[in-house]
């Protein structure tokens, strides 16, 4: 048997923000003296139709970060992390609940838990909650991931595939749940007005466990690399009024030079080439990331379509990104292999390759 990846859940909060009332947004947001032409330039060139945001209250009229403002910079940490505590574990739950059942798989079944996030710390955090939330074992093994950005997913996937090798018994529960509209900036800085225009939140989860299914991807490969000398290029940081990015504008020119030679290198070692690939899952931290790696690999525009509907429909919710792609792919009943890729601060790049 294999290591397969059973089932995928993903689950949203319910209040939502077109991207023409997140430029009304970002204009209260951003200080005085930030052009209106700069917000509706960025807000255009991103892709986007709808964002999910915790921040949005569907109840309460729209309710945002601004009713918690404690001066020019927005509110403070705590402020947010608060806001983190109550709304995280509840969204992580409704997406490992939906993917246990997607699986066929109780709870009392899980051997091992992996949970990734990077805009929030609680202790007990979202792992406890999950284990109380769905009553899992309480001996269950659990993996915190924090901080790696993006592709926490794919980690998160290593360390559920690995478990599952070790011990062909064990049943390996990943969760990914990010809120990064709770760290939106109240800034000038043009790097910061993207990342208020591009990131979302969002949870997803994945079964991985030893099966014989063939309709369930089997994990063939999985790998990382750091980029060399762009350290400088991404980053994410504790400020006193959120976390804070820093995004340069020349990761898609590093990724456009980097990312096929690092892709065929993988694939050769796996015994395949680009033409063996039918699904392409490219982590869409903006269109210009997808239309530099799909041109490094010399994709068709068709090959990333459930990247960019992702985008489009979701936003950039970091780390459960990818595997909301993913279930795009099983959707559209695309034939495998599939390549599923994301970058982060570093830059770092990690893949799957599912068969």
């Amino acid at each position: 048997m294999n290591t397969r990846l059973l089932s995928i859940g993903t689950a949203t909060p319910r209040g939502s923000i077109a991207q023409h009332d997140a430029l009304r947004m970002a204009r209260e947001l951003a200080p005085a003296g930030v052009p209106e032409a700069v917000l509706e330039r960025i807000h255009r060139a991103c892709g986007i139709e709808t964002r999910h945001a915790s921040i949005i209250d569907p109840l309460h009229g729209g309710q945002t970060l601004r009713a918690h403002d404690s001066g020019p910079n927005g509110p403070t940490t705590s402020v947010r992390i608060d806001r983190y505590a109550a709304a995280a574990a509840p969204l992580a739950i409704g997406a490992s609940s939906l993917a246990l059942r997607n699986a066929a798989i109780t709870p009392d079944r899980v051997t091992h838990l992996i949970c990734a996030s990077c805009t929030g710390f609680t202790a007990p955090g979202v792992d406890q909650a999950l284990v109380w939330g769905l009553g899992l074992r309480k001996d269950i093994g659990r993996t915190v991931i924090g901080f790696m950005g993006c592709h926490a997913a794919i980690n998160a996937l290593r360390v559920a595939h690995d478990a599952v090798r070790a011990d062909p018994r064990a049943v390996a529960l990943v969760c990914c749940v990010e809120l990064c509209s709770l760290h939106m900036q109240f800034t000038d800085r043009t790097d910061r007005l993207i990342a208020n225009a591009l990131f979302a939140d969002g949870a997803a989860a994945a079964v991985v466990a030893q099966s014989d299914d063939p309709t369930a991807p089997a994990i063939r490969r999985v790998a990382s690399s750091l980029i060399p000398e762009s350290g400088e290029l991404m980053g994410w940081c504790i400020g006193d009024h959120g976390f804070e990015m820093t995004l340069s504008p020349r990761v898609p020119e590093v990724l456009a030079r980097t990312a096929g030679p690092w892709v065929d290198g993988v694939l050769s070692a796996t015994g395949l080439t680009r033409e063996h690939i039918g699904g392409w899952a490219i982590h869409p931290g903006g269109p210009k990331i997808i239309d530099s790696v799909a041109a490094a690999l010399n994709l068709a525009e068709g090959s990333v379509r459930e990247s960019r509907d992702v985008l489009r429909k979701f936003g950039n919710m970091s780390s459960p990104t990818v595997l909301f792609i993913l279930d795009e792919l099983s959707r559209a009943k695309r034939p495998r292999p599939w390549v599923a890729m994301a970058f982060g601060p570093g830059l770092a790049a990690e893949m799957i390759v599912l068969d």
